[in-house]
């Protein structure tokens, strides 16, 4: 009778563990996105809608193999590399204005093509708003710490030092020395391109 007893006991901890379980991974990775898309749509922020789990993924790696397939037989006609490269992001641009939102899994992202919006973000000195740790972890030996990846105190430390060169005064004075740069690159490319009948493969470090 014991014996009995024990056993069911143990069988109904090991379901109510695997309810609970399922209880949290839903909430995880279904209801916490849903709720924070939901919040945003509330703002006016549309998006494509996502799978789950996967979000829009796939949208992207379909819109990524076509790009790559008309690259490699088109001669690129514009300068827009962001619209060659990602194209979807210029469609959903379109579709649902310069502020909107798309998945990465569960993670939600936030496109924002609007430069007085961009510039508060680079501006803000709150800790709290930086770049998302786990890309950090993961770019981290690729980029180091420089500013534009750093967070927190490092960042508001680096900004600090990087402001007193960045007044209009003297960054006026550097124009002539990046308008000459940019000069003679362009110059170098116009003449190569010419040299090579109108078109030329051109490896940029």
């Amino acid at each position: 009778m014991k014996l009995e007893f024990d056993s069911q006991f143990f069988i109904s901890v090991v379901f109510l563990g695997f309810v609970g379980l399922l209880c949290y991974l839903y909430t995880l990775l279904v209801e916490k996105p849903n709720r924070l898309r939901s919040k945003l749509m509330k703002q006016g922020i549309n998006g494509p809608t996502p799978t789950i789990l996967l979000g829009n993924i796939l949208e992207l790696k379909k819109s990524q193999c076509a790009t790559s397939k008309s690259s490699s037989s088109e001669t690129p006609s514009s300068h827009n590399c962001a619209a060659l490269v990602l194209p979807l992001f210029d469609k959903w641009r379109d579709q649902y204005g310069q502020v909107f939102m798309f998945s990465l899994g569960t993670i939600q992202i936030l496109c924002v093509n609007q430069p007085d919006i961009v510039r508060e973000f680079t501006v803000c000195t709150s800790l709290d708003l930086g770049k998302p740790p786990y890309q950090l972890k993961q770019l981290r030996p690729l980029v180091g710490k420089g500013i534009i990846y750093s967070n927190g105190a490092e960042w508001v430390h680096q900004r600090k030092i990087l402001a007193l060169e960045l007044y209009m005064e003297k960054v006026k004075g550097m124009m002539n020395i990046i308008s000459e740069s940019a000069v003679s690159v362009l110059n170098l490319w116009s003449s190569r391109t010419e040299a090579e009948g109108g078109v030329a493969d051109i490896k940029i470090d």
